[in-house]
């Protein structure tokens, strides 16, 4: 009975789709996941390749007939992932049923994929099959087996998993004269956070994943409460699936968990989820595919598979999520850590003592801690090769998350002989794009900090990019140059054995102080200038690296973790008339920061402004700035960036 149930629901919120013209031709499948939106694969619709021009078509179902036109796309390619499309009515006040969409990331064993198929002559009818995932394809698909053959026309429609009464993908494709075929997962949906609009469709906002994946849980929420609804019926259907006598965290538990996570704000970074997780249940979470963990309800998802559904564990992650959000949001908070009350009063009395715990508290007093420090950060080394130290280097990259002292190795070269400069920006290409998913938050990308060597200081890493070749026909935002839309900062390989009390004592002074430019015209002024100099003082190096390290060295030497120089043509003979241009404006550019946590954010609007054209910002072009923060100290070199 509860299979029959689960189908017909399954049923009730899959459409068809296509041309207006002509009521009876089918492009494809789709089904509802939120008020208002179909979920399908972009493939089916004719001129996808062009959004703008496809225009209006039908959407048929159990609701009627509608019109609908395209909302978000993922910008089409060959990954699976990519082939996603959100199709939105025309009419809001059209009432129709919502599938329930799973939240977990593991494969499931037997599913049931529905759609629509057209015979030759003959009207579109609907069409279903059993059969097994029996494999996977990159990062999102879902290999279907050999069971069924998958009719023209099924593309986008639902994948029910059968032992959970949840849809976790969308049908793809079909295989060519075989039976079987590919669908893509339902974690896919993730996506969307970079999702490209069509047409100004703003009906999901900035983060159209989340505020998807919310809607969908409200509305469930909401049905829930009206007698005999769709939605009431699908938990039901839900709940007969779950072996009885057994302390499990349950769809009932997990609709209202969903339903009170959907009023938080949420996480701002993967990052924060992350760590809230690791606190729950002692565990870093290994995401699988290359999506990254957007929401609240992804971390939610996650636990099924980590804790063995056990309850208490589910609990102490909501009541860490509560704990996080309340100074933000405390009606929402308080409303969830009341419900984790009541239904940890179902537990024996010795597993609700496994709530009372010091590490929820500590959590919440270390995330406050990292606001303070200004966000997270990705840092890239790069150290010279052993055997070839001018022109080969071994990388790494790591992270800071909001707290300043906690860093976590991301990443390594493994080149046995190191890349060079030129070859550097192709290898940390993909690295760093997958590393700022998981790091950067609603505030505003993480911070990038280069660890080079002081002869290297004049390398543009500023105009470096995560994505040397878009995927999507649209480049996104974060494909520009790094310095046009993050903070792009260098730090010294060695810091040229500084006392680190003299370090400690001028970072103070230009953190909590005053700035005050200190030009420095080598070789007229040396190291008395810079030992003599106030606490507040930020030393200008009008000459560039290239012209010899030695005073960018003996600032760093002098204890200085912040200072700017010129990088770019050698400098002439003699400093003049452009040297102090540089300086007065220079001068005026600290007066503005006031601080030294608000320069790296200074120099990166100019670099924004440079990057619009914007003549007025050119003189900032040549500027670098040092920025060695010694609340985040570099990690111990690792064995394996030395050469063999």
């Amino acid at each position: 009975m509860t299979a029959a149930k689960l189908e017909e629901l399954t049923r009730r919120a899959t459409v068809r789709i296509g041309p207006q013209g002509d009521p009876d031709r089918l492009w494809g499948t789709g089904f509802f996941v939120a008020p208002g939106w179909v979920l399908s694969c972009a493939h089916v619709i004719p001129g996808v390749e062009q959004p703008e021009a496809v225009g209006t078509f039908l959407v048929h179902g159990r609701h009627g007939s509608t019109q609908a036109r395209l909302g978000y796309w993922l910008g089409g390619g060959f990954d699976p992932e990519q082939d996603l499309v959100l199709i939105r009515l025309a009419d809001d006040s059209v009432r129709h049923a919502c599938v329930r969409l799973g939240d977990r990331s593991d494969a499931p064993s037997r599913v049931t994929v529905y759609g629509w198929r057209a015979a030759e002559g003959c009207k579109p009818q609907t069409w279903s099959g059993h059969c097994v995932i029996n494999g996977s394809d990159g990062s999102s698909g879902l290999t279907l087996g050999p069971e069924t053959e998958i009719p023209h026309g099924a593309s986008g429609g639902p994948v029910l998993d059968r032992d959970r009464g949840v849809v976790l993908g969308v049908v793809k494709a079909r295989r060519r004269g075989k039976d079987g075929g590919l669908a893509i997962a339902a974690t896919a949906l993730r996506g969307f956070a970079r999702a490209v609009p069509v047409g100004g469709e703003e009906g999901l906002g900035r983060e159209p994943y989340r505020e998807l994946i919310r809607a969908h849980d409200q509305w469930h929420h909401r049905m829930r409460e009206e007698p005999g609804s769709a939605a009431k019926s699908w938990v039901a259907a839900q709940e007969g699936l779950v072996p009885s006598g057994e302390r499990v965290w349950t769809p009932r538990d997990s609709a209202a968990a969903s339903a009170l996570l959907a009023e938080l704000p949420p996480p701002v970074s993967t990052r924060e989820l992350e760590s809230l997780i690791q606190v729950a249940v002692g565990e870093e979470p290994l995401w699988p595919g290359a999506v990254a963990a957007r929401d609240w309800r992804d971390g939610h998802g996650w636990l099924y598979e980590t804790a063995d559904g056990d309850d208490i564990a589910f609990l102490h992650y909501l009541l860490l999520v509560a704990r996080t959000c309340a100074a933000e949001r405390p009606g929402p908070a308080a409303e969830l850590e009341r419900w984790v009350e009541q239904r940890a009063g179902q537990l024996p009395v010795y597993y609700r003592a496994l709530l009372k715990t010091p590490r929820i508290a500590a959590w919440v007093a270390a995330r406050a801690a990292g606001a303070e420090a200004g966000g997270p950060v990705v840092a890239v080394e790069l150290r010279p090769d052993a055997y070839r130290p001018q022109d080969r280097f071994h990388w790494r990259i790591w992270t800071w998350a909001e707290e300043a002292g906690c860093f976590r190795a991301w990443d390594e070269g493994d080149e046995p002989e190191g890349a060079s400069l030129a070859e550097l920006p192709y290898l940390l290409s993909e690295p760093l794009h997958e590393v700022f998913g998981r790091t950067d938050t609603e505030g505003g990308p993480a911070r990038l900090e280069f660890v080079l060597p002081v002869e290297c200081f004049d390398e543009n890493v500023h105009l470096w990019r995560s994505r040397l070749i878009a995927r999507t026909m649209r480049p996104d935002p974060a494909d520009r140059p790094f310095g046009a839309h993050r903070q792009v900062v260098l730090r010294p390989l060695e810091r040229e054995a500084t006392p680190g009390e003299l370090r400690r004592e001028r970072w103070l002074g230009v953190a909590e102080g005053a700035l005050e430019t200190l030009p420095l015209r080598w070789p007229e002024a040396g190291s008395e200038v810079l030992e003599a100099a106030p606490a507040g003082a930020v030393p200008l190096v009008c000459r560039t690296a290239g012209d010899g390290a030695e005073p960018l060295r003996e600032v760093i030497r002098a204890g200085y973790a912040v200072a700017l120089w010129r990088r770019g043509d050698p400098h002439q003979a003699g400093c003049g008339t452009p040297c102090g241009d540089l300086e007065d404006r220079v001068a005026r550019l600290l007066r503005r920061a006031r601080r030294a946590g608000a320069l790296p954010e200074e120099l990166r609007m100019l670099r924004e402004r440079i990057s619009r054209a914007d003549a007025d910002a050119d003189w900032a072009e040549p500027l670098a700035l040092l920025y060695d923060d010694p609340d985040r100290p570099l990690p111990e070199p690792a064995g394996l960036l030395n050469s063999p």
